[in-house]
């Protein structure tokens, strides 16, 4: 009888994003090391056809009401998680699902929270693939976010990182919009948990385009860095 494999996760925020979704889904579906839920969390503002096709595709579509941003669509999700593991991936391929071994084998061996990460040592990051600003303003909310966990953090800003799933619902985030990002690591560190900065690949969007704001959201999450930085444990 052979050994049973390890259970992950994939909880994928969606926002009118049908022209890729299924192709995303497909290579999670793919992993060959383990048991994989995919689960596609739509946003109460979406208005194309993300869930059936996400449906269609094999994932768990969790419909939401609530329009409150990225970070009230992840933790909607957290009471349908059932596996050992859970992996965040954007929807929007930038980040490849064959690269989820990265974050889940760490976390197999002593590792709390896996970080992918585009600017360190061993990423490979697609040209023009990050605008300078963006770039700039990941590097400044990485900085700042270091500075109150009190280690390296390279890249909070990637919507792909990796969680034990206790510690996961441990770290209770009550943040909305991106800066639920940083408030996650942020606490994780102030707890004690271990985590990794793992680099990982970053390419452009293959169809589609963003609709966020950076500086607006670049303004949020700082402030969000700050609240969790100065908060007690």
């Amino acid at each position: 009888m052979g050994r049973q494999k390890p259970t992950v996760d994939i909880v994928i925020p969606a926002f009118n994003e049908e022209t890729i979704i299924s192709a995303t889904i497909s290579e999670c579906l793919r992993l060959p090391r383990y048991t994989v839920r995919v689960l596609v969390v739509v946003d109460g503002k979406t208005v194309d056809k993300t869930a059936s096709k996400a449906k269609k595709a094999g994932a768990t579509v969790i419909r939401t009401r609530e329009k409150g941003g990225k970070g009230a669509i992840f933790r909607h999700s957290f009471s349908y998680l059932r596996s050992d593991y859970v992996i965040q991936i954007d929807a929007d391929h930038q980040f490849q699902p064959k690269e989820i071994t990265k974050l889940v084998e760490p976390l197999r061996h002593g590792i709390d929270v896996t970080l992918g990460t585009r600017y360190q040592q061993g990423s490979m990051v697609e040209m023009y693939s990050v605008s300078f600003l963006k770039l700039f303003g990941s590097f400044f909310l990485s900085f700042m976010t270091s500075l109150f966990a009190s280690q390296k953090i390279t890249d909070v800003m990637a919507g792909f990182k990796g969680f034990r799933k206790d510690v996961l619902l441990s770290l209770s985030p009550r943040t909305n919009h991106f800066g639920y990002e940083a408030e996650l690591v942020i606490t994780a560190a102030k707890r004690k948990y271990k985590i990794l900065n793992v680099p990982i690949t970053y390419t452009a969007r293959p169809t589609g385009s963003s609709s966020v704001s950076s500086m607006k959201h670049g303004f949020l999450v700082l402030s969000t860095i700050i609240k969790t930085g100065l908060k007690r444990r």
